[in-house]
């Protein structure tokens, strides 16, 4: 059981390490649909930028000298490339969480088990809930601004669904789980020491190789949140050389790891 719950505590990490390295928060709102980024400041202004980075405030088009371009361009491609960075990281931490536990119920209960398919397709609806949060049905990337609104870019709903669908996994085959440890012992002698000694070894092996994967998930998360961290310094540089843009801080983000 200590083994079981250890592979569920390290992915879900994953997601809390984000959101304590990388404060995230939206000032007005922003929306990003079939290629175009809509943007709703404080002060009732919207911003429209289209793929081919045109800008237009209020309806205006926004003639921009080449620097200005460069920025504006520069805004577009950072938000527009952090949305399938996050989903791709929601979803490796779930598909690590499917593998990884998988290897524990087969340990306990062997592969033939409906606590096993249970959780592959609980784990499978809330990959696919993640991946339906950043991209429509036709397969273009969209953002919603709404959707991350207590700070974490990754969106923490899919942690709290993540615990509820362990927490229903273990409760309903901890009977059998159990038994199987009955078993194991009652064919194995009864030795106790033995026993644990395998299990031991076999949790060892588990945390060092979700730890190993889950380094590599984190550091993708940094690296979303430094590029979202650029994406706020363009946007104060937009602020100041743009007039019609002035009010335009909708992102703030505050990143609190060593790299930075």
């Amino acid at each position: 059981m200590r083994t079981l719950l250890l592979a569920s505590l390290l992915l879900i990490n994953v997601n809390y390490a984000m959101a304590d390295q990388c404060d995230i928060e939206f000032d007005g709102s922003l929306q990003l649909e079939n290629r175009v980024l809509t943007i709703h400041t404080t002060d009732d202004n919207e911003v429209i930028i289209q793929e081919n980075n045109q800008l237009y405030v209020n309806n205006k088009l926004i003639v921009l000298s080449t620097e200005q371009q460069r920025l504006v361009s520069a805004y577009y491609a950072g938000i527009y490339a952090a949305a399938p960075q996050a989903a791709r990281i929601a979803s490796d931490a779930i598909a690590l969480a499917n593998l990884t536990i998988n290897e524990v119920f087969t340990e306990l209960l062997g592969g033939d088990s409906d606590a096993l398919n249970d959780l592959t397709l609980k784990l499978d609806e809330l990959s696919e809930h993640i991946h339906t949060n950043f991209y429509a049905q036709n397969g273009e990337v969209r953002l919603y601004s709404s959707n991350f609104d207590n700070g974490n870019f990754l969106d923490n709903e899919w942690e709290t669904e993540f615990e509820q669908v362990i927490e229903e996994v273990v409760s309903n085959s901890i009977g059998r789980i159990m038994l199987s440890i009955g078993s194991q012992l009652l064919f194995g002698g009864g030795d106790m020491d033995a026993f644990e000694a395998k299990m031991e070894s076999f949790g060892k092996d588990i945390e060092q190789r979700v730890e190993y994967q889950t380094s590599g998930i984190e550091a993708r998360a940094n690296a979303l949140c430094l590029g979202l961290v650029q994406v706020d310094a363009i946007e104060s540089q937009l602020q100041n050389s743009v007039a019609e843009l002035s009010d335009l801080d909708i992102l703030q983000v505050k990143a609190h790891y060593d790299a930075m």
